[in-house]
């Protein structure tokens, strides 16, 4: 997707170019996808996931790269940031192992276990202005997590996590998220909730149009009804 592929994306704002980011673990590219609508310029997302590639590519504009990260060197990844700008790296780890789910069976034999460690890595050797991650609510009782925090700190990050409220932020779904948020240039927070009361989903919905069985909206490719027969 181009620049006017952008442009058609309701409320983008305007691109910082004294910015960019690389995404790790980026899967189909959600978080890179939220940089952009902020004017956060996204030069490259890494996944080894190859389903992966086609979304992100499409939605993005960004470049994609089928690696793993644990196999990456720390050059590789320093190279896709512009040169003179403030380097964000971000990065999602697999929650799986995190998870409440999870809890029945030793995650620890799951190559997924130690991928923060290697997010870590990366921080260390490249030192990013701003480093950002988030995971399931569960990850901080892990020590990969603590140690993941304590090394950021260690090199002279400021650093910030807690539980985020979704709901608070607008999201039409009672989920929570750990957000880390750690920069080199002084204090960094999330921003203060932007809504008191919880949005429904009948508020995020409701303007769409009505379809028949078998439609599609034009402007939102995801407003579908099925088609069914008369029975």
């Amino acid at each position: 997707m181009g620049d006017e592929g952008r442009k058609r994306h309701i409320g983008m704002k305007k691109q910082n170019d004294g910015v960019s980011c690389v995404d790790l673990f980026c899967g189909a590219g959600g978080l890179t996808h939220g940089f952009i609508l902020e004017g956060l310029p996204v030069n490259a997302g890494i996944d080894l996931d190859p389903a992966c590639r086609y979304p992100y590519e499409k939605n993005n504009g960004a470049v994609f790269i089928e690696r793993d990260i644990a196999r990456m060197e720390s050059d590789e990844v320093a190279e896709l940031f512009t040169p003179g700008t403030t380097r964000v790296l971000a990065g999602c780890a697999p929650c799986q192992p995190f998870s409440t789910y999870s809890q029945r069976y030793d995650t620890r034999s799951d190559g997924k276990w130690g991928l923060l460690y290697e997010f870590g890595r990366l921080a260390r050797d490249i030192r990013p202005d701003i480093v950002t991650m988030e995971n399931v609510p569960t990850v901080e009782r892990h020590g990969v997590f603590k140690d993941f925090a304590s090394e950021l700190e260690g090199l002279g990050y400021q650093v910030w996590s807690d539980v985020v409220q979704c709901a608070q932020y607008g999201v039409p779904q009672r989920r929570r998220r750990m957000v880390l948020l750690a920069s080199l240039h002084g204090p960094i927070r999330m921003i203060e909730p932007t809504h008191s009361k919880p949005r429904t989903v009948e508020q995020a919905i409701r303007r769409l149009p009505p379809v028949a069985a078998g439609e599609r909206t034009p402007r939102d490719r995801l407003h579908v009804a099925s088609s069914l027969t008369d029975k």
